[in-house]
């Protein structure tokens, strides 16, 4: 286990940070929100809502990992053509584990993600991997700075 996931009585906590040597957590609403960002990520690539998917990023937000795709019109160009390239497809994000990050306004993330594809009644599983996030708190909510994927190999 990491220093940023800390054993205590009841469970772990995934949520504390040091900071100029004191303790700072993600608040319950903060975590609530970021799961919310999860989600709302997962819907809008596998609509091909190209602008709410690049909308989970910061303007020069970053999808790496296994790929480079960065900034918002390229953001919206890959979500926009997911759905047309595998119809069916459904990103499931499970296990998310948050994290507090350098101050109160960032925090860093990660996931399992298994990608299902259903098609003429049949769902088959296409790709399973983990995703790796930082992440940060701007005035219209919590966006990704950088989300990197990394398939299973």
């Amino acid at each position: 286990m990491s220093d940023r996931y800390a054993l205590v009585p009841g469970g772990v906590d995934t949520t504390a940070h040091q900071e100029n040597g004191g303790l700072v957590s993600l608040t319950p609403s903060d975590i609530v929100e970021i799961n919310q960002l999860y989600a709302e990520y997962n819907f809008a690539v596998d609509d091909g809502d190209g602008e709410a998917f690049a909308a989970c990023f910061l303007p020069d937000g970053r999808l790496g990992g296994d790929m480079d795709i960065s900034g918002g019109e390229a953001l919206i160009a890959f979500a926009r053509g997911v759905p047309a390239a595998v119809p069916g497809i459904r990103h499931n994000a499970t296990n998310v584990v948050l994290a507090g990050g350098d101050g109160a306004d960032s925090a860093s993330g990660k996931a399992y993600l298994t990608v299902v594809v259903s098609k003429d009644g049949q769902s088959t599983v296409m790709i399973t991997g983990r995703y790796h996030d930082s992440l940060r708190r701007t005035p219209e909510g919590w966006r990704f700075v950088e989300r990197s994927f990394t398939g299973d190999r």
